[in-house]
C-alpha cells in the first residue's frame, strides 16, 4: 500500500513529460478546471475555432487529477477574456489514517470565468482568473465542492494564477 501511495505522490508532482498542444500553461490556485483537486497544475491547451481545448494534470500530493476539457471564448481580449468551459476528469484522494483506502473516481466540472492579462512578453502570459465553478461525481453521486453556508451548494468559486507558454 505504501509503493502505491508513493507512486501517487510523485505522478501528482512529475508534470516534466510533454503531451502535443500549442501552449502550455502551468496554474496555481483552485483551478478553473478541475477545482480542489489541481491546486498546482500543468495544462497542455491547443487553440480551436471556438477557443481551446486541454489536457490537465494536477494535484497537491495527497489529491490530485487528471482530465480533458474544452473552453468556449464569448469574447476574447487582448487583456479581458469571458469564457465558459467544461472538464471530465479522474481524481484521487488519499486517506490521512491508515483506516481507510485511497479514494478515486470521474467526476464533471464546468466554470464561468474571465481571465485578466496584466502582464504579456515574447508570446508568454500571466493570467489571473476568476470564475464560479460547479464539480460532479456522477458514480458516486456527489458534489465535489465545499458548500458555504448561506450560498448555493452547487458552486464554488475558482480563483487562479496562469503562466501560459506559448509556442
Amino acid at each position: 500500500m505504501r509503493k502505491i501511495l508513493l507512486i501517487l505522490i510523485l505522478f501528482s508532482f512529475s508534470f516534466n513529460f510533454h503531451i502535443p498542444g500549442n501552449d502550455v500553461e502551468y496554474s496555481a490556485g483552485i483551478n478553473d478546471k478541475t477545482g480542489l483537486f489541481g491546486w498546482f497544475s500543468k495544462n497542455w491547451i491547443t487553440d480551436k475555432p471556438y477557443g481551446e481545448s486541454y489536457i490537465t494534470i494536477g494535484g497537491i500530493g495527497i489529491a490530485g487529477s487528471i482530465g480533458y476539457g474544452q473552453r468556449h471564448y464569448f469574447s476574447r481580449g487582448r487583456f479581458f477574456s469571458s469564457y465558459i468551459s467544461w472538464t471530465g476528469f479522474g481524481y484521487y484522494i488519499l486517506p490521512m489514517t491508515e483506516n481507510k483506502s485511497p479514494l478515486g473516481s470521474l467526476a464533471l466540472s464546468g466554470n464561468l470565468g474571465l481571465d485578466f492579462i496584466p502582464i504579456k512578453w515574447n508570446n508568454n502570459e500571466i493570467k489571473l482568473q476568476f470564475g464560479l465553478l460547479a464539480s460532479y461525481d456522477p458514480l458516486r453521486d456527489e458534489i465535489l465542492i465545499i458548500s458555504a453556508d448561506n450560498g448555493p451548494s452547487f458552486l464554488f468559486p475558482s480563483v487562479n494564477i496562469q503562466l501560459r507558454f506559448q509556442r
